[in-house]
């Protein structure tokens, strides 16, 4: 019987020991982990708290990084737009002062720059982020604008014989030629140039033809906003317009409308670069509506920065609410899967005396024999 007692000892004392190892080994992991457990089936009954605040941060989370991406891209369209405010306002400026200059303004300066200026507008026009066409709304694969050439086309240009001005025009094709060689008035040259299709002026076939789509952002389970700025329904396609105008008219003293009258003759007051100042006053009409249509487009830019902007105020408020809940969420998770390392360390310390009294008692029980018995 004795021996049957030690051996169920020495098994008790074992089990005891080994329990205590996977203890201090569960409390070890805790502390140098930061969790309780590191299976989920671990945290018993509150697995389904913790479960569920989970899933409501990785929500949240995505709908943050949705309105990061769409304030990154909203930003990059109010740069375009200012970019191009810019620009407009300097052509603005130079015609303006051409106009105040008198009867012969330096205009081939004012042209080269609306040359340059209106590649510059079509890149920003075509802003992208990524892969993305900002200004392309849903279908933002293809490029808002391209300059096929078929406005420059539509509209021509008009070059006089200064030789004798009562001789046909060297040049003269598309709108501008009609209107240099009298074919046309002054008013119908601009109504033409003013209702110029947007496929002639280089808009996607998608934005033409209204289907290019919505760019929307969702912020949450309930709320989306829609900040699309299609390039062909903005101010920028009437500044597309302008530049168009203004790069392919000839100088002042060949302008049409300055020498298509049909008494003109070799004489001083007809022959370049001293035309009588009646015969500009349709070019400066034109010089004009130009400079009208550029002003109104400018302030219209304005408008439109300006919707992006207060979409963005909205957005930032939500993204600061979903950053508010997801620490209220991970403080729920911290609650359930944290492990108090205070606690753990002092429980750690009580297991390892606990072991270190097993250990002793388990060695004095393993010398124990009936010649030891007796010794004593």
């Amino acid at each position: 019987m004795a021996n049957v007692s030690t051996l169920g000892q020495f098994l008790d004392q074992i089990s005891r020991l080994k329990s205590q190892q996977q203890t201090l080994g569960d409390i070890a992991l805790q502390i140098s982990s930061g969790k309780k457990t590191q299976t989920l089936s671990g945290l018993g009954a509150e697995i389904t708290r913790t479960m569920r605040a989970r899933a409501d941060i990785s929500s949240l989370e995505t709908y943050k990084s949705n309105i990061d991406n769409a304030f990154r891209r909203m930003n990059l369209m109010q740069s375009s737009i200012k970019e191009v405010k810019s620009q407009a306002e300097n052509i603005l400026g130079s015609l303006t002062v051409a106009i105040q200059e008198g009867d012969y303004p330096d205009f081939e300066s004012i042209k080269s720059l609306a040359g340059n200026v209106y590649d510059f507008i079509l890149d920003a026009i075509n802003q992208k982020d990524g892969d993305r066409f900002l200004f392309g709304g849903a279908d933002f694969s293809e490029k808002p604008i391209d300059d096929t050439g078929l406005f420059e086309s539509a509209l021509g240009e008009f070059l006089p014989d200064s030789s004798d001005l009562t001789n046909p025009p060297l040049i003269a094709s598309g709108s501008i030629g009609d209107w240099g060689d009298g074919t046309i008035t002054t008013d119908q040259f601009i109504a033409t140039y003013r209702a110029t299709d947007e496929t002639i002026l280089g808009f996607s076939n998608p934005l033409t033809t209204n289907t290019a789509g919505k760019t929307i952002v969702r912020v949450d389970d309930d709320s989306e906003f829609d900040y699309t700025k299609l390039a062909n329904k903005t101010a920028m396609k009437e500044i597309v317009r302008v530049l168009g105008v203004l790069k392919q008219l000839p100088p002042v003293e060949y302008a049409p409308g300055a020498l298509n009258d049909p008494t003109a003759t070799t004489i001083a007051g007809d022959t370049p670069p001293n035309p009588p100042a009646a015969k500009q006053e349709s070019f400066f009409a034109v010089i004009n509506d130009l400079r009208s249509l550029l002003s109104v487009s400018i302030d219209k830019l304005d408008q439109d920065s300006f919707d992006i902007s207060q979409i963005q105020a909205q957005i930032t408020f939500i993204k600061d609410g979903h950053s508010d809940q997801i620490n209220v969420f991970k403080d729920i998770v911290a609650d359930v899967e944290d492990a108090d390392i205070t606690e753990a360390s002092t429980l750690l310390l009580q297991i390892q005396t606990q072991m270190q009294a097993s250990f002793q008692v388990t060695a004095i029980v393993s010398q124990l024999s009936l010649v030891n018995f007796l010794n004593r």
